[in-house]
C-alpha cells in the first residue's frame, strides 16, 4: 500500500546517493541494487561506500543475467563464495555469519539466482520491522525519561513537604536566638558608650569652662560697660556655647567610639555569620538528594554567609 518504485538515474546525470538523499527523510526506503556483472566495478564500490557512510541502509543485492544470455538452472550451493559475495563482505554489507547473507535481520541480502527474487518480500518485511523497532525504542526512551522526571519531581515534593515545616521551625528558633543575642550586645555597648561620654565630659569640664569663658561670640555685641543684654542674645550665646562643647566632646570621644563601634560591628556580623552558617549546614544535611538524583543544589550551600562576608 502506498508504495513508490524509484529507479535511480544513470551516474552521469545523478548519483544514487543524491537520489536517496532526496527521499530518505520522507519515506521508509527499501533499497535494491541490481548487478549484471560477475563482480562490482570500481565505480559500484565507490558508490556503495558513499551510501554506507551517509545512510547505513541495508540493501537487497540481486545478480541478474546479462541481456541476451540464456537463463541457467539454479546451481547447487557450494562452499566457495563468489567474487561478488567476497566484495560485499569487504564492503561490510553482508554478515560473515550467514553464508549467503540471507536471513539476518537488519543486514543486507545477496541473491545470485533470479529465481530467488521472491526473497525481496521477506527482506522488505525485515527492513520495515527494523524501522518499527527503532521507532519503538526511541519512544520507549522518551517514556522512560518522562517517568523519571515525574518520579523525581514527586520524590522531591514529598521530601519538601516533610522537611520544610522542620526547617521553618528551626529557622524561627535561630531567629529568636539571633535577636536576643544582638539585643544583648546592643544594650551592653549602649551603656558603655553612655559611660564613656559622661567620663569624657567630666574629665574635660575645666578645659571646656575655660574655652567657654574665652570664646568670642558671633554676631552678638556685648557692652563693655556691663549693661544687660536681651534674652534673645542670651539664648544665642547659650547655643554657641553648646555647639562649642559638643564639637570638643565629639573630637575627644571619636577615637574611643571608633574602636567600640568596630567591636560592635564585628559582634553583630559574627553573630549573623554564625547563625547563617548554622542554618546552611542544617539545609545541607536535610536537602542533599539521594543517589541517582540531581545534586546541583550542593553548590548553593554557604552562598549566603559568603555574601555576608563580602558586604
Amino acid at each position: 500500500q502506498e508504495v513508490d518504485i524509484v529507479v535511480a538515474p544513470c551516474r552521469g546525470f545523478q548519483s544514487a546517493e543524491a537520489t536517496l538523499a532526496e527521499l530518505v527523510n520522507q519515506v521508509l526506503p527499501v533499497v535494491t541494487f541490481a548487478i549484471s556483472e560477475p563482480q562490482l566495478s570500481p565505480s559500484d564500490q565507490a558508490e556503495l561506500r558513499q551510501i554506507k557512510d551517509k545512510f547505513s541502509l541495508p540493501i537487497f543485492f540481486l545478480r541478474v543475467p546479462q541481456p541476451g544470455s540464456e537463463p541457467t538452472s539454479p546451481k547447487k550451493p557450494t562452499k566457495d563464495k563468489s567474487p561478488l559475495h567476497r566484495q560485499l563482505l569487504d564492503l561490510e554489507y553482508l554478515s560473515p555469519s550467514s553464508p549467503c547473507g540471507c536471513g539476518v535481520a537488519g543486514s543486507s541480502m545477496l541473491v545470485e539466482q533470479l529465481e530467488k527474487l521472491r526473497l525481496l518480500s521477506s527482506f522488505s518485511r525485515q527492513v520495515l520491522q527494523k524501522h518499527l523497532v527503532e521507532a519503538a525504542t526511541r519512544l520507549s526512551e522518551v517514556h522512560g525519561r518522562c517517568l523519571n522526571i515525574f518520579i523525581n519531581q514527586a520524590f522531591d515534593m514529598q521530601r519538601d513537604l516533610q522537611i520544610t515545616p522542620k526547617r521553618l521551625e528551626y529557622t524561627r528558633r535561630k531567629e529568636n536566638e539571633l535577636y536576643e543575642s544582638l539585643m544583648g550586645i546592643a544594650n551592653r555597648k549602649q551603656e558603655e558608650m553612655k559611660e564613656m561620654i559622661v567620663d569624657t565630659l567630666g574629665s574635660m569640664k575645666e578645659e571646656l569652662l575655660e574655652d567657654a569663658a574665652s570664646m568670642e561670640f558671633r554676631d552678638i555685641i556685648i557692652p563693655e560697660s556691663g549693661e544687660p543684654v536681651s534674652s534673645r542674645d542670651i539664648k544665642r550665646c547659650i547655643q554657641q556655647i553648646q555647639e562649642l562643647i559638643i564639637s570638643r566632646l565629639n573630637q575627644a570621644v571619636a577615637n574611643k567610639l571608633i574602636s567600640s563601634v568596630d567591636y560592635l560591628r564585628e559582634s553583630f556580623v559574627g553573630t549573623l555569620e554564625r547563625c547563617l552558617k548554622s542554618l546552611e549546614e542544617s539545609w545541607e544535611g536535610s536537602v542533599l538528594p539521594p543517589r541517582g538524583l540531581d545534586r546541583s543544589r550542593e553548590g548553593s550551600v554557604h552562598v549566603t554567609s559568603n555574601y555576608l562576608k563580602q558586604v
